[in-house]
């Protein structure tokens, strides 16, 4: 099978960079990687994670570093991918493609490039560090691709190819405005729900102990995920976080004046009633749709 990649570095060896270097190296494909922290950078040669160690981005933004890999995969929080990117200015519009995997890109403007694609893998874990890596994280999952820096067909292809054989992940093309306001509600919401709500428990000053129930572990496996990641998703992506939040304030204004009766309905018809048709059109809606 041809990968049209057979040498790919990753910047950031943390659980997704380690798990795309261990996904990787399952089919064949040589992968160096770097990190700012030089103990996961040691561990991950260790545990044999990548193959070999770079020790600074200065060494690989050179052209003589074109002939060393095909591919690039930026695998750092959203505000530090600028950042790398920016670092790299000598391997722009050369052969080598550079990709991400940020979940948020209207931060990433860049000007006179045509190597970069943009990627989101949509997979991940609460956990974080080498010990979460998982060769398997990706298989079946999808990856959506940004393209807006018009980058040529060849690297569009090496990028989509890459997913798609060395991952085993289904790809799909949007805009960034469509990427962004898409996962805003239904990845970025989600999350600052889970922060929100074990706040408010935090501040009842009520000891919920052992008592969580499923519906409170969901909140706290979401709400266990990496704060420096979160915290920059959540600035990053504000404008379209704040339009999500706003339709979810008007659902759960809805929900609440039904509970609490102060709803006004039609006579002939009680709050009760109403309210089990509403969720009986969500659980209609979620069914279609998810």
């Amino acid at each position: 099978m041809n990968l049209n990649v057979e040498k790919i570095l990753i910047i950031g060896v943390g659980m997704i960079g380690a798990s795309i270097a261990l996904a990787s190296k399952s089919k064949g494909i040589k992968v160096a990687g770097f990190d700012n922290n030089p103990e996961f950078l040691n561990n991950a040669v260790k545990k044999q994670i990548i193959d070999q160690s770079i020790d600074s981005l200065d060494e690989i933004n050179s052209k003589n570093y074109i002939k060393d890999v095909d591919l690039i995969i930026i695998a750092v929080p959203p505000k530090q991918t600028l950042e790398v990117l920016n670092s790299l200015k000598e391997l722009w519009n050369t052969d080598i493609t550079i990709t991400d995997t940020s979940s948020v890109k209207n931060h990433i403007q860049l000007k006179d490039v045509s190597n970069i694609i943009l990627s989101h893998p949509i997979a991940g874990s609460d956990q974080s560090g080498l010990s979460a890596a998982d060769a398997n994280l990706f298989q079946g999952k999808k990856n959506v691709l940004c393209n807006p820096f018009d980058s040529s067909k060849e690297h569009f292809d090496k990028v989509d190819n890459f997913w798609k054989n060395a991952l085993q992940m289904r790809t799909s093309l949007m805009t960034v405005s469509e990427h962004d306001l898409v996962f805003a509600m239904t990845s970025h919401l989600p999350h600052l729900i889970s922060y929100a709500l074990i706040d408010s428990i935090r501040l009842s000053n009520n000891d919920v102990g052992d008592n969580a129930g499923g519906g409170l572990k969901e909140f706290l496996r979401l709400s266990g995920s990496n704060p420096e990641m979160w915290s920059d998703i959540f600035t990053l992506n504000r404008v379209d976080l704040i339009k999500a939040l706003a339709g979810m304030q008007v659902s759960l204004n809805n929900l609440l004046e039904l509970i609490s009766e102060t709803k006004q309905i039609p006579d002939i018809f009680s709050h009760l009633e109403f309210l089990k048709n509403e969720l009986d059109e969500i659980k209609s809606f979620k069914e279609d749709k998810f």
